[in-house]
């Protein structure tokens, strides 16, 4: 039988995103609501809900109505979250993609999202146009921050007084799509996933009442475009916590701000708690008030959350959860094995099943994990084959991932059935860089899987059939120079090949190169 949470289930109101929101808003009142790391500007709740009133007036002014589809590009600021609520009043799709992408991975995903409105920023302002130039959909392109030639956000909130809020759009919380970010799902290239308005507003009120969650200032720098980084921002507005927000991590600053605004919790993904366990810069600073140190994205090492809870005396908390799933699977507050990622959140379901019969299996018995809840994904955008591979027709969302529970039902993740490279917390989608590798005219042959590393968790390394013995690594290296991110790069490395595996149905069986590529890290 499917295990239950053991927690009491938590009562999911059946609003919109941005009434639910609002209402927080209000509660926080003039208290300090966000701090932006880098600039000191310091936002209130009620700043905040009345610049995103202000800011869907405008929207509505300009033309965005239900069912539209708002952009966000950018690096993380206090508008960020403003123009995520501003959109959503308006019962408009928000669509979020990394600012650091190449044209052409911003232009697959505007291409298949077709975004009315983008909001982004300078740096990224004329490849944004670029894009903008294959892609009809998009009308306005909007700067957040002063740049020539491009219309900015303040320009648009210009003697904006708030009175065409639309007040009456009909939002059904069940169907209506809030979120749209994109991820690779269990394989192949990104699609979009379809985060309903209930999909969030629950899985915000299940953040509500765990116990040990409450604090009373986060720091992060989890990136906005990433759902555990909108989850992070959303879940401080709601639980009315100020949120130093930044945008890129360096540990002088963070201890510093941990001593300046006495830093309570701090969430981030592995890489960033290797840093943390390895420095002495330390001791310069008084970091007695962090309580809580969570993790996610990316599986926590060990020897790493040993070392971190002893360093700063603190705890460490290692949670699980997927895009598709907003992102929250299990987490636990409680003192747990550092190697389990806790136990089912409320009002969630969990199940084991084995890979090869279906079948579902009990506790210590290495499985599917899937899960069922209301933070599970509606489906993934326009493409019904890749929602029925994922969530089975009694609505179970099938993982990918390999893992077991014990006798008091903590969980456990040990293995990756599913193909996607987690690089720093990043999906590296091993299709996409299959694809680019086979289009190089002396490339025969290409499998790219993930490989263990320890500071990025993951790397990427590609296995390559030459069809031109001429072909040297550094050429391949080049090739891919530019026309993906760097996260996606071969990090792990190139080994050529004569031929590569497949099975009969033609598929390359990764799970062979990523077992001997790791049996290699081994020896």
């Amino acid at each position: 039988m499917p295990l239950h949470s053991k927690f009491t289930d938590a009562d999911l109101p059946t609003i919109s995103f941005s009434e639910y929101i609002f209402a927080s808003l209000r509660r926080g009142g003039d208290r300090v609501a966000v701090i932006e790391a880098v600039t000191g500007r310091q936002v209130t709740f009620l700043q905040i809900a009345d610049e995103a009133v202000k800011c869907a007036s405008a929207l509505y002014r300009s033309g965005l109505r239900k069912g539209d589809v708002v952009a966000t590009c950018s690096s993380n600021c206090a508008e960020y979250v403003i123009v995520i609520l501003a959109a959503a009043a308006c019962g408009a799709t928000i669509t979020t993609c990394n600012p650091m992408y190449t044209e052409g991975e911003i232009k697959h995903q505007f291409g298949d999202s077709l975004p009315k409105i983008v909001f982004t920023v300078p740096l990224v302002c004329e490849k944004v146009k670029n894009v903008a130039a294959s892609v009809p959909s998009i009308q306005k392109i909007y700067s957040i921050g002063d740049k020539s030639g491009f219309e900015t956000y303040k320009s648009l909130l210009s003697n904006e007084d708030g009175s065409a809020f639309p007040r009456n759009v009909q939002i059904d919380p069940f169907e209506d799509i809030l979120f749209l970010p994109y991820s690779s799902g269990t394989t192949g290239l990104s699609k979009g996933v379809m985060l309903t308005h209930h999909n969030f507003v629950s899985t915000l009120a299940i953040c509500r009442t765990r116990p040990g969650y409450n604090s009373d200032c986060v720091y992060s720098v989890l990136p906005l475009f990433h759902i555990y980084g909108i989850l992070v921002a959303f879940a401080a507005l709601d639980q009315c916590l100020r949120h130093v927000l930044d945008v890129r991590f360096d540990l002088n600053a963070f201890f510093s701000f941990v001593e300046k605004y006495k830093v309570t919790r701090f969430s981030a993904v592995p890489p960033l708690l290797l840093l943390l366990a390895k420095t002495t810069l330390k001791e310069k600073y008084d970091v007695s008030s962090l309580i809580t140190i969570s993790s996610g994205a990316a599986p926590l090492p060990s020897d790493v959350a040993e070392s971190i809870k002893k360093r700063y005396d603190c705890n460490v908390i290692q949670g699980w959860g997927l895009t598709e799933a907003v992102p929250v699977g299990f987490s636990e507050p409680e003192v747990v094995p550092v190697e389990s990622v806790g136990r089912i959140v409320p009002n969630t379901k969990l199940k084991i099943i084995d890979v090869s019969t279906g079948q579902e299996v009990g506790p210590h018995q290495n499985g599917e994990v899937c899960i069922k809840g209301p933070q599970v994904m509606k489906g993934y955008f326009k493409n019904p084959t890749a929602t029925r591979n994922a969530i089975d027709v009694d609505g179970w969302l099938h993982t990918g991932d390999i893992g077991y529970y014990d006798d008091n039902e903590l969980i456990y993740i040990v293995d990756r059935l599913k193909e996607l490279i987690k690089y720093k917390g990043f999906q590296v989608a091993p299709a996409e860089l299959e694809a680019l590798l086979v289009s190089h005219p002396k490339i025969a042959d290409a499998a790219v899987v993930g490989v263990p590393d320890v500071e990025a968790g993951e790397v990427a390394k590609a296995f390559v059939v030459r069809a031109d013995d001429s072909l040297t690594r550094q050429d391949i290296h080049n090739f891919l120079a530019g026309k993906v991110s760097k996260y996606k790069y071969l990090h792990g490395g190139i080994e050529f090949r004569t031929i590569i595996e497949k099975s009969p149905a033609g598929k390359i069986l990764r799970r062979f190169y990523r077992q001997q590529s790791t049996s290699k890290a081994k020896l």
